[in-house]
């Protein structure tokens, strides 16, 4: 089963959610991540799981539990460009009062055309802000020219 990103919990019981990507998964209830107030555009939907895409991948998919059929491919925006740090992140971190910096997962929406992935884009003007240890993160939207909402993910071919 690929792994799923969650913190050690007493808790055992699980569900079962039937997914378009994954078929069924079991979630246990300390995987779920609670996003609030949602993501952007999808704002009705609160319950997502981390699911590792491949082993040593630097992709995951964020698998929204209120709508099996919905699943994001995300990534840590450093993994693209490390030089992200747009200002509005740290504030955001703080508020969120985390017990400690490395609780917290910082992860960008990517978006793969069929049959095209080399034109993959990153949100990078998205990011969504997740305290693994607490379960709870926020989409924030970044105001700074030196990030786009479709930064390419692969060089382009000359």
């Amino acid at each position: 089963m690929a792994k799923n990103f969650s913190t050690p919990s007493a808790e055992t019981s699980t569900m079962s959610i039937t997914t378009r990507h994954f078929g069924v998964i079991q979630v246990r209830p300390d995987q779920v991540i609670l996003l609030e107030p949602g993501l952007l555009g999808f704002g009705q939907y609160h319950r997502y799981i981390l699911i590792e895409h491949q082993r040593e991948s630097p992709f995951l998919w964020l698998q929204c539990l209120d709508n099996p059929d919905l699943a994001f491919v995300v990534t840590d925006p450093l993994c693209l460009l490390p030089e992200y740090r747009p200002p509005q992140l740290a504030r955001v971190i703080e508020e969120m009062k985390p017990e400690s910096p490395e609780d917290m997962k910082i992860l960008v929406i990517l978006t793969i055309p069929p049959g095209r992935p080399q034109e993959m884009t990153a949100n990078l003007m998205g990011p969504v802000v997740i305290d693994l240890k607490r379960r709870r993160g926020r989409q924030i939207v970044v105001e700074d020219p030196r990030y786009s909402h479709k930064y390419r993910v692969l060089p382009e071919k000359v």
